[in-house]
């Protein structure tokens, strides 16, 4: 197969995983498509299963990914890059990266994933993930998935994208963002990843101390709301914000037909903010909110996703 591989003049490349974070998940298998009928899976990091010898395929596949007259195409290509760099192997040059194509084409598309682009663009009902690893708690890994149900899957993800992209060049022609894919977005895919690779330090035990910090001025502002409002109640609860704004306290909101579904008055930070002024528990709310946010977000979040293997 990887003599009639390096025949190609466009090759599509896909990764399945055993997550979705590139530098800490496992590979599993990986798939080509030298031409939009046919390609193929190598199976490396499967549970179970004729598995084939990670160091042997890579070596043998290596020359065509980092082939400069074999062009390099992926949907999502960055994630893919960073996977396959994580075992020693290169990509370049990455062409054309179809979910970016799409994205430029319609920036305001709902079709960014591959299986929803390949049903809009080719009429194609592609099987999606958790049809083979499931949802919830009973969700499996790639690697648990048998390679005879695997190898269907990771191919037509592949064999599509390579599929995507004549379509997608013409739509790109014609909204005259050709130049701007091939010169600027697309070289920024193996900058981004060497990025992301490369990742950035975190003062960890900084982020622990204002976490607390954080934590003790939320519960005074909780406190504080409490006492405006005359009682306890779930601050996060749109709904029950509301209520208390709205009929407890009895202010009246600055626009009278902003409700959400279920008929209550709107709490979003545009109302909140145009009431500023009218009563003690609105800023409070603002800040309480402010706060909050900072904390989930990037305080208690950025922590949480430092690399063990880097520290970073």
């Amino acid at each position: 197969c990887v003599a009639q591989l390096s025949s190609a003049k466009t090759l599509a490349f896909d990764t399945e995983t055993t997550s979705t974070n590139p530098l800490q998940d496992r590979l599993v298998g990986f798939s080509l498509a030298g031409s939009p009928e046919k390609g193929y899976y190598f199976p490396v990091g499967h549970d179970s299963g004729a598995q084939l010898p990670l160091r042997e395929v890579l070596d043998a596949v290596q020359p065509l990914l980092s082939d400069p007259n074999i062009a390099k195409v992926a949907h999502n290509a960055k994630y893919d890059l960073v996977v396959l760099r994580q075992v020693g192997v290169d990509v370049s040059p990455i062409t054309f990266d179809t979910m970016i194509a799409e994205w430029l084409i319609t920036p305001e598309s709902r079709h960014l994933g591959l299986k929803a682009l390949a049903w809009v663009r080719l009429g194609v009902e592609m099987t999606e993930i958790e049809t083979l690893i499931g949802k919830g708690k009973n969700q499996i890994t790639m690697a648990q998935v048998p390679i005879s149900q695997a190898a269907p899957y990771a191919v037509a993800d592949a064999v599509m994208t390579l599929r995507l992209v004549p379509l997608l060049e013409a739509d790109l022609r014609e909204h005259g963002v050709e130049a701007l894919n091939r010169d600027v977005e697309v070289k920024l895919i193996p900058i981004l990843a060497g990025m992301e690779e490369a990742g950035i330090l975190l003062d960890l035990p900084l982020f622990e101390q204002f976490s607390q910090e954080l934590r003790r001025e939320i519960r005074q502002l909780e406190l504080a709301i409490y006492r405006q409002a005359g009682e306890e109640f779930n601050i996060n609860s749109t709904q029950k914000l509301s209520d208390v704004l709205f009929k407890k306290l009895a202010l009246d909101p600055p626009d009278v037909t902003k409700k959400t579904s279920s008929g209550k008055f709107s709490t979003a930070a545009g109302v909140l903010d145009g009431m500023k002024g009218v009563h003690p528990i609105i800023e409070l709310i603002l800040n309480y909110r402010e706060l909050t946010k900072l904390q989930s977000t990037y305080v208690d979040a950025l922590p949480q996703q430092v690399n063990p293997n880097t520290g970073r």
